[in-house]
């Protein structure tokens, strides 16, 4: 039995596409959640991409984990969950019980590592958007696909009959490439945009640009690989971000086909008054950055001002102007980039 910690949009999606294949498996999530979850009749997947929804009589739900009929694990949750769900696993989990990330937070790999040693760690970087519509109702944009390290096949077979698609990666760097990429999840936050307008306007995409520079001189400097979720080189993806017009948006659609309203997850998360993953993204780099002895001032920047909405809870948006004026005055006399 598979059990996909997390009935979000993500963990809906892949129960969805897994369930209609035929594998067993059990949605986890926190007792408001399964709660939601019994209040209706089945799963349902839209594709906005073409075909017919998949729609699947409601898979087992439970709040906990059985270590005695879990083979695997799938996380589907966001960065400031991992602590509670990782305290809820039950002691007595099998030795190298395989259990698969897919969160945007390449460091929650290490924190698993270091909470679960006895386990199998392995990132799932997640290519493609979804949203939550209602508890087991999800839309996703294109075609599920999922960046799997090569060295492990018994991870991607997991997935082997039911139409998500697996690239292989390079051991962790889909994972690393997936936070970079995310970097702009905050400016979308903060301005309540999709990813098209953060890619397109010029103010957001110059924001993002220098939190992606700044992103990849850490990583670099550090020896962590990475490769982006575009369908260019990561150096040519940023040099794109600083021209005018519409490339990176094109190539970022193109090799994940996000649709043209598809926003981060931290755009609901802020407008909520959830916690947003900033930290685990925005604030990585600037950890990563100060273990080498280097700065990273956007990331540090669009941090303090994600921090300051977060306790703001009116929901409102900051303008393109506004958020650029914010983190110019932040970062003034500090920029490498």
């Amino acid at each position: 039995m598979l059990a996909i910690i997390g009935p979000g949009a993500v963990g809906t999606v892949l129960a969805g596409y897994l369930g209609a294949a035929g594998r067993p498996l059990r949605l986890i999530g926190t007792p408001k959640d399964i709660a939601a979850a019994q209040a209706v009749e089945g799963l349902i997947v839209e594709r906005v991409t073409g075909g017919p929804p998949l729609q699947l009589p409601r898979p087992p739900l439970g709040t906990t984990v059985d270590a005695g009929s879990t083979s695997a694990i799938l996380l589907c949750i966001k960065h400031p969950d991992l602590d509670d769900v990782v305290a809820a696993l039950p002691p007595d989990l099998p030795d190298g019980l395989l259990i698969g990330v897919t969160g945007n937070a390449a460091g929650a790999l290490r924190q698993l590592r270091e909470a679960l040693p006895a386990q199998r760690i392995v990132p799932v970087t997640v290519q493609f958007n979804a949203q939550r519509l209602e508890p087991l109702h999800a839309r996703v944009s294109a075609r599920p696909r999922l960046g799997i390290p090569r060295d492990n096949p018994e991870m991607a077979e997991l997935f082997a009959p039911s139409g998500i698609g697996i690239l292989q990666a390079r051991g962790e760097a889909g994972a690393w490439g997936k936070l970079l990429f995310n970097l702009c999840a905050a400016v979308a936050a903060a301005t309540h945009s999709s990813f098209r307008e953060v890619l397109i306007e010029a103010r957001l995409r110059r924001i993002y640009a220098r939190l992606l520079a700044e992103g990849m001189r850490s990583l670099d400097a550090a020896g962590i690989r990475y490769q982006l979720p575009v369908a260019v080189p990561a150096p040519l993806f940023l040099r794109l971000l600083k021209v005018p017009g519409n490339a990176a948006w094109w190539v970022a659609q193109r090799r994940q086909g996000i649709a043209d309203y598809a926003y981060p997850s931290m755009v609901s998360d802020l407008t909520h008054g959830r916690p947003t993953e900033v930290d685990a993204l925005n604030g990585e780099i600037v950890r990563i950055a100060a273990r080498n002895g280097d700065i990273a001032p956007f990331n540090e920047a669009i941090c303090s001002v994600l921090h300051a909405l977060e306790r703001d809870k009116d929901g409102a948006a900051l303008s393109p102007e506004n958020l650029a004026a914010q983190v110019e005055r932040q970062t003034a006399g500090q920029s490498r980039s």
